[in-house]
């Protein structure tokens, strides 16, 4: 933590500490989101003398062989951040295949970065007494490094390359929608191919319908459609939640901690005194949700590879 907030140092995710004139990087590891390890040699051979005493008042004890095993089983902040990263650019790898079968080049659809600012703070310590506003902050640095990284000019392209309705919302008069929604609106389409499998004719219908904004006679088909609806939405539901911790949790705009708590209770979170444990649960879940929708596209295009074309009208 005190590094962290120094010019001039730079934090690896095992734990390391870097320096123009000092380094303390040698045979380190993290030991759970509270110790680290390193050899003694590497210690006095790295880290300049006037840093000694620092290091020196929060020595302890090396722990038993059972919590050491523990410990050792402990996700790290680092490789919960790593792994969702890991995620979204899998999930954009996977939107340019299938972009590809409708013949179109969106470009992009993840334009974050590891190395911005959003995913090097989000990496830093969690303070186990940590006031409820630092879990607000992370969330808010989350829903920057998600949302804000999706590009929506690439989920219009593609969306409007199907239908040219698809990437407006059901309002009247329709406008266009945002990021998170238009990649809900794409992960609602990719379901319906995967499922129906229907003409390119039928899936804005299709789509309206399952977002209950257009009759449909067929009750059986109105049902499974529904069904649908409700398991993106699900699997939407922690993306969801980034949007209105960015939108009520005070970061910016005047709070409303009361909608934030009822946000967090609906996600299974509780609704105050959030803790590293929740902060790390939430980062999984979103984690969770991003491979859900490379999983959706996935399926509705694997067809092709067995040479099934998407029928046309």
């Amino acid at each position: 933590m005190k590094y962290e907030n120094a010019s001039g140092l730079e934090i690896g995710d095992d734990g390391s500490v870097r320096s123009n004139y000092w380094s303390f990087r040698r045979s380190v590891s993290r030991l759970g989101n509270e110790l680290l390890q390193i050899a003694i040699g590497d210690f006095a051979e790295g880290v300049s003398l006037p840093e000694w005493l620092h290091w020196q008042q929060f020595a302890v004890e090396p722990p038993g062989r059972e919590t050491l095993e523990v410990l050792r089983q402990e996700q790290t902040i680092p490789s919960a951040v790593n792994e969702l990263i890991d995620g979204l650019q899998r999930l954009s790898r996977t939107f340019l295949v299938f972009a590809d079968f409708f013949l179109v080049e969106p470009g992009n659809l993840w334009n974050g970065s590891p190395d911005s600012l959003a995913a090097r703070q989000l990496k830093w310590c969690y303070p186990i007494t940590a006031h409820d506003d630092e879990f607000l902050k992370r969330s808010t640095l989350l829903s920057t490094l998600v949302l804000e990284g999706l590009s929506a000019p690439a989920l219009r392209k593609i969306l409007s390359a199907i239908d040219d309705t698809l990437h407006l919302s059901n309002d009247v008069p329709r406008k266009s929608l945002g990021s998170r929604n238009l990649l809900q609106r794409l992960t609602m389409l990719a379901a319906i191919l995967d499922t129906f499998q229907p003409k390119i004719t039928e899936i804005a219908e299709l789509v309206r319908t399952g977002e209950r904004k257009v009759a449909l006679d067929l009750l059986d088909l109105r049902t499974e459609l529904d069904s649908i609806h409700k398991k993106v939405r699900d699997d939407f539901a922690p993306l969801a939640f980034l949007y209105d911790v960015r939108t009520h949790a005070g970061i910016a705009h005047a709070p409303n901690k009361k909608y934030v708590q009822e946000a967090a209770k609906q996600l299974g979170l509780p609704d105050k005194n959030w803790s590293r444990r929740d902060y790390m649960l939430l980062l999984n879940m979103i984690t969770a949700a991003i491979r859900r929708v490379s999983d959706y596209l996935w399926a509705a295009i694997s067809p092709r590879q067995r040479g099934w074309p998407l029928p046309h009208p």
